[in-house]
């Protein structure tokens, strides 16, 4: 494979979709309680083969399940401290690979707590990738009411978008949106919509494609959806079977326009809620990590959220100790 430089930079010609999605585990085996059961087939039951899993059909951590391109994985979410996984400290884990509830003596969200911060600038992924010389974004849009109060240091910051600042990421917004150049946190656009008329209503699989495209320009993509970890909490069953389905097609219109030898996709959620609507709380359920495309045999295993940078790190040929300067910006479709 043809190198950025030389051997201690990303492959120049693979790329990762990170795909978040939040409070997600893997369910009971029970319908009544567990959407993902009853949610009409797409992606993510097709990408698993023989449909989604439940806890009772395997207990043991790490890789659930081989296909020819796709790896279902089972993570540890609790990170051995006791209490429920919560968001802010189970998305540093998964984005630095630092065991951020031991670190920090509990499980706490759903932002990072202060104590936290500097590991999250330091040793997030996408400063990671970059220093290897690789580019990253953040696929997600954000409205100018946030920009500003960004601007103003008065905006709260999720775990992902304080690591994609860190890094030097430029975040997009309407603009970007409408261009098609951008993703909503909730796929489709309906809420830009309904506000900014000129940015349309597209469906999960046209957004897929978008996602695709930002792919195709950038070592690191990432993507983050919060309406799993909401349906979740509300314990709705056709709103959270909506909200998988929305998933699904954004993963259909994804798959479909990338190239499985050089591309990467995996996604991966910080802790249980939405496949347990038993309860309105987060559970102690595994997480599963879904991978798809260009996979290593020699990848490393992934059992527990901190296993997750390693693995990104390895598919772009990163090897450990590798640095290189930065490129001065976000490159690709802006």
């Amino acid at each position: 494979m043809k190198r950025l430089e030389d051997d201690h930079g990303v492959d120049a010609q693979t790329h990762v979709v990170f795909i978040f999605l939040d409070g997600v585990g893997i369910g009971p085996p029970d319908p009544h309680v567990n959407p993902f059961l009853r949610a009409s087939a797409g992606a993510l039951r097709d990408l698993v083969g023989t449909g989604w899993p439940v806890v009772e059909e395997q207990a043991e951590l790490g890789l659930w399940w081989r296909g020819h391109r796709a790896r279902l994985y089972a993570a540890d979410a609790s990170l051995g401290v006791s209490g429920l996984p919560q968001s802010g400290t189970g998305t540093t884990s998964l984005l630095t690979g630092v065991n951020a509830a031991r670190l920090l003596g509990r499980h706490e969200g759903p932002f990072p707590p202060s104590p936290l911060h500097p590991v999250l600038r330091e040793r997030n992924l996408f400063a990671r990738v970059r220093s290897l010389g690789g580019t990253v974004t953040l696929a997600n849009a954000f409205p100018p009411s946030y920009l500003e109060r960004l601007a103003r240091g008065r905006a709260r910051r999720t775990t992902m978008t304080r690591a994609a600042l860190a890094a030097g990421v430029r975040l997009r917004g309407a603009r970007e949106l409408e261009r098609g150049l951008a993703l909503s946190a909730f796929v489709t656009n309906e809420r830009w919509n309904r506000v900014a008329p000129s940015i349309p209503v597209i469906s999960p699989q046209e957004a897929g494609a978008r996602l695709a495209r930002l792919a195709r320009a950038h070592t690191l993509t990432a993507f983050e959806f919060f309406q799993t970890d909401h349906a979740g909490h509300r314990q709705e069953m056709a709103w959270a079977i909506r909200v998988i389905e929305v998933v699904n097609g954004l993963l259909t219109g994804l798959l479909a326009h990338v190239d499985p030898e050089r591309t990467l996709v995996i996604v991966a959620s910080d802790h249980g809620n939405c496949e347990d609507l038993s309860t309105n709380k987060h559970t102690l359920n595994p997480v599963p990590i879904l991978t798809w495309g260009r996979i290593d045999p020699h990848a490393p295993e992934m059992r527990r959220l901190t296993d997750v940078v390693p693995f990104v790190l390895h598919h772009v040929g990163a090897p450990a100790g590798g640095h290189k300067k930065a490129p001065d910006q976000d490159r690709g479709p802006s």
